[in-house]
């Protein structure tokens, strides 16, 4: 067998059992994109920061709905929270991960026409932390059963 040969083999062998692989898997992946963000409201402003919510980041986000790279949006209370625990979730589904490829012009465009520049979008992140504690959260993309 020349060396050509075995190569071709090689390369044949590889891909047929990558394929079977593939169709051995109980799931296809590449769907949406979640981010999930765990809030802890500070005492008493729990009202103040859905407000909040409802007034910047849901207009954010429709806005990007708009644009095709979010899909929905989700805000969710958390039952019986102890102290220093979140006591709020924030999901956001994307399309995919190119959504989060937009790039600074996008997002500067977006702070400029829903809240006058950068500088204004600056400041009301730093005004928001008077409301709540960051806690932590994660990105991941959907998986689905295959039928």
């Amino acid at each position: 067998m020349t060396r050509l040969t075995q190569c071709f083999f090689l390369i044949f062998a590889t891909i047929t059992i990558s394929a079977a692989q593939a169709d051995d898997r109980v799931y296809n992946d590449g769907g949406s994109v979640w981010t999930v963000s765990f809030i802890e409201t500070k005492p008493g402003h729990f009202d103040d920061y859905i407000a909040n919510l409802n007034q910047i980041w849901r207009r954010y986000l429709d806005e990007q709905k708009k644009d095709g790279d979010v899909l929905s949006y989700k805000v969710i209370p958390m039952a019986f929270p102890r102290d220093g625990e979140p006591n709020l979730m924030l999901m956001v589904e994307f399309r995919n991960w190119a959504a989060f490829d937009r790039g600074n012009d996008y997002f500067d465009k977006l702070a400029e026409r829903l809240q006058g520049g950068i500088d204004q979008a600056t400041q009301s992140n730093i005004d928001r932390e008077e409301l709540r504690v960051l806690r932590g959260g994660f990105a991941g993309q959907e998986i689905t059963f295959k039928k």
